[in-house]
């Protein structure tokens, strides 16, 4: 039985994306899903090799000699779920549920990033009672996992040069600029040895998280450098440990709310670790109140050598994090940072994963450079990827001035301009076509890429009843 109202269509096919498994990489099956909607309204579509799809529909009548427009958002979700949940990100559909006009799923991310922009480019197009001139429908893949879709999109298959983002995440905003990024991954091959001393598990929950380019400017925690601090407290202190294990995070562009290490050892740690987290703790009291520390008896046969657990520890707590420095000119707008997304140890092998954020390439090489000198120093495996640029703010943007001139008129409330440091495909795009006149626009969602991922209803129809009368203006 359908949670949210079947007769409202934007409603109908957010529920369809959230029973097809999406996550990034996982793309294939929703790919399908667009491929069959494209055949079954007699639409011409592309796909790529990457499941990339753009599905043009023809002008309206009386709109035949209008200038195309492209709509665009990404196929992708975040999937972060909750110690707890036992759901299956690869095959299972979301559970969802609705509290006081806002939908949530059951303990994971609901996808609204960017499931509210894939909904509303099909509701547009199931509607034969919208006006619009040529539209170019672009769905792209892998967003989340560095914008590898968009850049490796077909720039052939983009016939347009004016575009409307549908990645806004909050109703009523229209981002005016975003930030490049980079991808830096660190690896190290470790030595097992025989234990034969006591076991401990360390845990660090509770903390909000949320999305490291929209929330890294909030001061939350980061579970895995929390989980850093405590190992380095331990070693500064002259308690001897081997690391058996560590994990933590589950995606390099969201902030870790979870983290655990196991480490082998003749002393009772309790004490030492709950003493340094209290001592701690007050750093958070504004921005991360409910964070949570455990260490409980566990077993385990085999350990990783002191010089492996002696670099993975300062790997881990000399690196830079969060934000670096602030922009000059925007109040509270970050200029560069770092965000180690996802620690763990698979097959002998230690896995340190960094989301790097900068608005100039030379403040990401900087960054770069930082981890490389600490991966000299430290013999990991230093490997880089996912670069991409940022978008800059165009003052003379004819298709913003009547978006917003539209905004007004049907709302009575001007848009607000801002900028982000998040990335955005929109920097590809640009890059592209220089000529592109961009704008971005969305419905309103709060703690993505969080288990408490949620989407407000009433917004999302807002903009798709907005999106339908504005494509009539064009």
């Amino acid at each position: 039985m359908a949670v949210l109202d079947e007769n409202i269509s934007v409603f109908h096919y957010f529920e369809q994306l959230t029973q097809i498994p999406h996550g990034s990489y996982n793309e294939k099956e929703l790919a399908n899903y667009l491929e069959a909607f494209a055949k079954a309204h007699h639409l011409d579509f592309k796909r790529d090799d990457m499941d990339n799809v753009v599905i043009y529909q023809k002008a309206s009548v009386g709109y035949e000699e209008k200038e195309p427009i492209m709509l665009q958002a990404h196929m992708d979700m975040v999937c972060v779920k909750a110690p707890s949940s036992h759901h299956n990100f690869a095959t299972d559909p979301l559970e969802l549920h609705i509290e006081n006009g806002w939908l949530y799923a059951n303990h994971t991310t609901l996808g609204a990033d960017d499931g509210m922009g894939v909904a509303l480019m099909l509701a547009l197009m199931d509607d034969e009672n919208v006006k619009h001139p040529d539209l170019v429908c672009v769905f792209t893949v892998q967003e989340e996992a560095g914008l590898y879709g968009a850049a490796g999109i077909d720039p052939q298959w983009l016939k347009a040069h004016r575009m409307i983002s549908l990645d806004g995440e909050t109703f009523g905003e229209t981002t005016i600029s975003s930030c490049g990024g980079r991808d830096v991954i660190f690896t190290r091959t470790l030595k097992r040895i025989i234990n034969h001393h006591d076991v401990y598990k360390i845990t660090v929950k509770g903390l909000k998280g949320g999305h490291s380019g929209d929330a890294i400017n909030q001061e939350r925690a980061n579970a895995n450098v929390l989980i850093g601090r405590i190992l380095q407290d331990l070693m500064a202190k002259g308690i001897k440990y081997h690391l058996v294990d560590i994990k933590g995070g589950e995606k390099p562009n969201a902030i870790p709310v979870y983290a655990s290490c196991l480490i082998a050892t003749d002393t009772d740690i309790t004490d030492e670790v709950i003493n340094f987290f209290t001592s701690i703790k007050e750093e958070y009291q504004f921005s991360d109140d409910a964070i949570v520390v455990e260490v409980e008896d566990t077993i385990s046969d085999y350990a990783y050598s002191r010089e492996d657990t002696w670099n993975i520890v300062n790997a881990i707590f000399l690196a830079p994090r969060s934000v670096q420095a602030y922009s000059p000119k925007i109040d509270h707008l970050p200029e560069y940072s770092l965000n180690l997304g996802v620690v763990y140890i698979e097959n002998d092998e230690i896995t340190l994963f960094w989301s790097l954020r900068g608005t100039l390439k030379s403040e990401r090489d900087y960054m770069s450079n930082q981890l490389a000198s600490l991966s000299a120093l430290l013999e990991f495996e230093m490997t880089s990827g996912g670069e991409h640029e940022g978008w800059s703010y165009d003052p003379d943007s004819p298709l913003r001035d009547a978006f917003e001139k539209t905004f007004r008129e049907m709302f009575d409330v001007d848009m607000r301009e801002i900028a982000t440091h998040g990335g955005l495909e929109t920097g590809i795009f640009k890059g592209y076509d220089p000529t592109m006149d961009i704008v971005t626009f969305g419905a309103t969602a709060l703690d993505i890429h969080t288990e408490n991922e949620h989407m407000n209803l009433s917004t999302l129809k807002d903009a798709y009843r907005f999106l339908a009368y504005f494509l009539g203006t064009l």
